[in-house]
């Protein structure tokens, strides 16, 4: 192998070795707000549990309704952050795998007679670093695909709460409307 056909084989595993590293920056930054969500969300279910004492059946009610959507949305949640964590391997183990394939290419350059398997080598395993891409670029598709769930889940919920007639301590939330012409003669 001369030098040049050594540089030309090294430029792929090369070059998808920066790619995975921003798919992986990229993955980390979507777990990290998946996660400080799922920490809200059981901040959220301990301070409804701890700190609303009061009682009554509409109270009751938006608690309960509450608390049952913030668990389904943390579940939905940890569901996803263990895709992300999953696509992140992949694309650690992808990383890992292009490294090793250039580091077999630069060897079988610098090794003029070179037994078969340090052909072979380089290529199975930035072979194995394409497929290692494709899992974790599946993987964070199945992702993406459960964004929506738990948007859906809580617009839902609070549609359906929004539908239910206003318990009676908030209807008196200011004066009673009068039939009285206001200042400009209303």
């Amino acid at each position: 192998m001369d030098q040049q056909q050594a540089f030309e084989q090294i430029v792929a595993p090369a070059v998808l070795i920066p790619a995975c590293g921003l798919l992986l920056m990229s993955s980390t930054a979507r777990l990290n707000v998946v996660l400080g969500r799922i920490r809200a969300f059981h901040s959220e279910r301990l301070e409804i549990w701890v700190s609303h004492p009061e009682s009554g059946t509409e109270a009751d009610l938006v608690r309960s309704l509450r608390l049952e959507g913030l668990e389904f949305q943390s579940t939905r949640l940890i569901a996803r952050a263990r895709l992300l964590r999953t696509a992140m391997l992949f694309l650690l183990l992808a990383i890992g795998s292009n490294l090793l394939s250039a580091v077999g290419l630069v060897f079988a350059f610098l090794v003029r007679e070179v037994p078969r398997i340090c052909e072979v080598f380089p290529t199975a395993a930035f072979g194995l670093g394409i497929v290692l891409l494709l899992a974790a670029t599946v993987t964070s598709l199945i992702e993406v695909s459960k964004v929506l769930e738990t948007v859906q889940y809580e617009h839902d919920r609070v549609d359906a709460l929004c539908q239910m007639p206003a318990p009676a301590s908030s209807a008196a939330v200011g004066p009673e409307p009068t039939n009285a012409p206001g200042p400009m003669g209303n």
